[in-house]
């Protein structure tokens, strides 16, 4: 790049900034009137890429207004990925492409002014802050949890089901007796095996079974 003194004194600089290509964060100033660009040498900003002609672009400078031109490359200059076909002025921030594979950046660079002290005030004191401990949060009182019930209603329920089971047995049992009593006079429920049983049990009441 050559170095070249600024023509436009007091006038805010801008950048050419390489962001894709084989120069990637290359920066270069725009301070002349006329910045070339291109694969050859001679040019002030030099892009070695195949995709560049050896003179492939120019950036215009007339005072705070800058443009860029494309001097009939084979592969054009894009800005903002509209490629060109007459010079276009360049605003901060404006991406350029040359072909395909390099990308640049157009950057305003204002000087930071500095403040400008105001003698009509007096100077502000410091403000002195005491430090501040920020208070612990009450404590938070934890519920006990109440007492479990569960055995106890699992107990009730056990017995409840073993109460239901004794009187369904036991209902079962005096359905079957009924029903053994009435067939064949009986001779099936109170003969047989069960004679001795049903003569102790019942003997005191005076039954004496009929058996043939």
């Amino acid at each position: 790049m050559s170095a070249h003194l600024s023509e436009y004194p007091g006038e805010n600089s801008a950048w050419f900034i390489i962001q894709k290509g084989p120069d990637a964060g290359r920066e270069f100033s725009l301070e002349q009137s006329i910045s070339s660009i291109g694969r050859s040498a001679a040019n002030d900003i030099v892009l070695n890429d195949p995709e560049v002609s050896r003179h492939h672009a120019r950036i215009l400078r007339q005072g705070s207004i800058y443009s860029i031109e494309d001097l009939g490359s084979t592969n054009g200059t894009f800005v903002n990925n509209q490629r060109l076909t007459s010079p276009v002025s360049l605003s901060d921030g404006d991406l350029i492409g040359f072909g395909e594979t390099i990308q640049a950046q157009f950057v305003r660079r204002q000087p930071a002014l500095p403040p400008v002290p105001d003698w009509d005030e007096p100077a502000a004191m410091p403000v002195v802050r005491e430090a501040h401990t920020p208070a612990a949060p009450p404590e938070t009182a934890v519920p006990e949890s109440p007492p479990s019930t569960a055995p106890t209603s699992r107990s009730k329920l056990i017995v409840i089901i073993s109460l239901i089971l004794l009187i369904l047995l036991c209902c079962f049992c005096g359905l079957l007796i009924v029903a053994l009593d009435s067939y064949n006079e009986g001779q099936l429920l109170y003969c047989g095996s069960l004679r001795p049983f049903w003569e102790t049990i019942l003997g005191p009441a005076g039954f004496n079974p009929v058996c043939p």
